[in-house]
């Protein structure tokens, strides 16, 4: 509908430079913008590919059971209200990314000022604007598919546009797309950016990129003071919901002290506590809860004691996952044999009333 509008406003435009009422002219005219408006949407299908990435390859199968592909423009922030994706955010990011593509909107949060003590949140909104995604809309699955993943992902690097094709506009940052999350869905792809544009305001269309997420250029500009490589959490949700901060403050406040609970049991050195925190769908990289069992016990057995540092914690409700939450950290681990600082990250689910964590990685 919105492609709609913008091509009829053009057509009215030139229709305005027709002499009298050439009805003939004023059809061919609009048939030719409209193979115009075809052609626009698939300009970037087969872009140069720039140099030291993967070009942007990929917007979905059709949404799962349950969930509703995008159908336009919704109502946008809630004054007040607190996306509830964004439970904590991390000390060593500036702000975080919260996509709602529904709405087709990106909306920008950055750290609250420390004198505003009324709010339980360290986060609060200081702007949003247009998004465009996937000519095939959201839900990501497959290499190629030019649909926009869903998910939590942080921002691996920055490329000027002088090094990029015009249509990357004034730059990209690439994400780090497939996560660990998505690799045990297996879905597959790469190159899923966020990048500025070629086109003006007008011929951005709302489905117009390979899978990526495009903004104006002057939009694109606005993210470097809230952007902080590996660190900012760019949360893409297909609709996002606003709630009161109170009720994500209360939902924060569990997990972290299951977070909490976890560390002390690992200290310990009771290794049936420290497991009792991992459910039995519990999986790393390489690992099912079996072996990691045995892996554990095997470490602990050697061990005279164990301390374990949880700084810069990052909490997040993870999108089109119901009741899954990311979490992230700079753990630091010395025992009586062995030391290593890791930046990590666990999701977490609630079973049975209890809080457990189904799948960890580390770097």
């Amino acid at each position: 509908m919105i492609e709609l509008k913008i091509l009829c406003g053009k057509i009215l435009a030139w229709r305005r430079g027709v002499r009298g009422n050439d009805l003939g002219s004023v059809l061919l005219l609009a048939a030719l913008m409209l193979v115009s408006a075809f052609d626009e949407g698939d300009s970037d299908s087969v872009p140069t590919e720039p140099p030291a990435a993967s070009p942007a390859t990929d917007v979905v199968p059709q949404a799962p059971a349950g969930q509703d592909q995008p159908t336009g423009p919704k109502a946008s922030s809630t004054p007040g209200q607190h996306p509830n994706h964004l439970l904590k955010l991390p000390a060593s990011a500036p702000g975080a990314l919260v996509f709602d593509l529904v709405d087709y909107r990106m909306h920008l949060f950055a750290r609250r000022d420390d004198s505003d003590a009324a709010s339980e949140l360290e986060t609060v909104e200081v702007g949003n604007t247009f998004v465009a995604v996937g000519k095939q809309g959201l839900y990501k699955a497959r290499e190629g598919d030019e649909k926009t993943p869903l998910g939590i992902y942080f921002v691996t690097s920055y490329i000027p546009g002088d090094e990029l094709p015009a249509i990357y506009g004034v730059g990209a940052y690439p994400l780090d797309y497939p996560n660990t999350w998505d690799r045990r869905r297996d879905r597959t792809g790469s190159g899923i950016w966020i990048h500025g544009t070629d086109k003006d305001e007008e011929s951005l269309l709302p489905k117009s990129s390979r899978g990526c997420l495009t903004l104006h250029n002057h939009d694109f500009e606005t993210l470097e003071d809230l952007v902080e490589i590996r660190r900012t959490p760019v949360i893409v949700s297909d609709r996002v919901d606003w709630v009161d901060p109170a009720e994500v403050a209360a939902m924060r406040d569990g997990l972290a002290a299951a977070i909490e609970a976890w560390r002390q049991d690992w200290e310990s050195l009771d290794t049936d506590r420290y497991l009792s925190h991992y459910s039995r769908d519990f999986r790393t990289d390489s690992m099912n809860l079996r072996r990691w069992s045995s892996h554990k016990r095997r470490v602990n057995a050697n061990k005279s004691y164990i301390r374990v540092g949880i700084d810069d914690l990052g909490i997040y409700a993870y999108p089109g996952e119901p009741g899954l939450y990311l979490v992230t950290f700079d753990q630091s681990y010395e025992s009586s044999n062995y030391r290593a600082v890791r930046w990590k990250q666990q999701y977490w689910r609630r079973e049975d009333g209890t809080w457990r964590i189904v799948h960890e990685v580390g770097r």
